[in-house]
């Protein structure tokens, strides 16, 4: 399972078909909250699908538009690959708990910007970067493990989705707002790709969630 989705969402294979829900793999690993991940997307998925429709851009290039790769998501499944257990590994039995009581430590001292939206299995870029770098600092020993558990194939490839995360940060931060003027003067095929790419960085990065739109319970 963990090689068929590190890559999610799957994109359209077929024309006029697309995945939906579980069925996408845009649900976070850690909690595979499959209906919940979905609903973030509803708004970016109906108006895709909208415009897809009423362009007829039904073939399977254009529908995987609309399940693109989000280096954030893929980035989470580390977090899954390290606190699942793993035979013959010789860790502490406590480690699963040592690391998740440091990360949430970090999160709390970094305070909500920096947890809720991990709460909610939106990853970011520089609340990722924070968490990390605390833990690092405050918890050093827990790295020997970490490198054990994971395996140092895997921490490489999850390099280029945190590298790939703070690509799409930049992009959906800086560059969207200047191309998006400009897009409704394309022809509507090239319309429809901009906005999916668009949507992209912007849900890639996480950039979608909006603290002060989830006010505390």
């Amino acid at each position: 399972m963990y090689g068929e989705c590190l890559y999610s969402p799957l994109p359209s294979a077929f024309d006029r078909v697309i995945q939906v829900g579980d069925a996408s793999g845009i649900q976070s690993p850690v909690s595979f909250g499959g209906f919940g991940s979905m609903t973030r997307h509803l708004n970016r998925l109906s108006n895709g699908i909208f415009e897809a429709v009423s362009g007829n851009f039904l073939d399977a290039y254009s529908l995987s538009l609309l399940n693109p790769y989000l280096p954030n998501l893929s980035a989470s499944w580390l977090f899954q690959r390290a606190m699942s257990a793993k035979l013959n590994v010789a860790i502490s039995s406590t480690f699963i708990n040592d690391l998740l009581y440091a990360n949430f430590l970090a999160m709390q001292k970094l305070g909500d910007p920096v947890l809720r939206p991990f709460l909610q299995d939106v990853i970011q870029f520089w609340p990722l970067v924070k968490t990390l770098g605390l833990v690092m600092l405050s918890q050093p020993w827990l790295l020997p493990s970490i490198f054990k558990q994971v395996g140092i194939a895997v921490i490489l490839d999850w390099s280029g989705h945190f590298v790939m995360l703070g690509w799409y940060t930049f992009l959906s931060s800086y560059l969207d707002p200047i191309i998006r003027p400009w897009i409704k003067l394309l022809p509507l095929k090239r319309k429809y790709e901009w906005n999916q790419n668009l949507e992209a960085w912007k849900y890639g990065a996480g950039l979608d969630y909006n603290i002060s739109h989830n006010p505390r319970n």
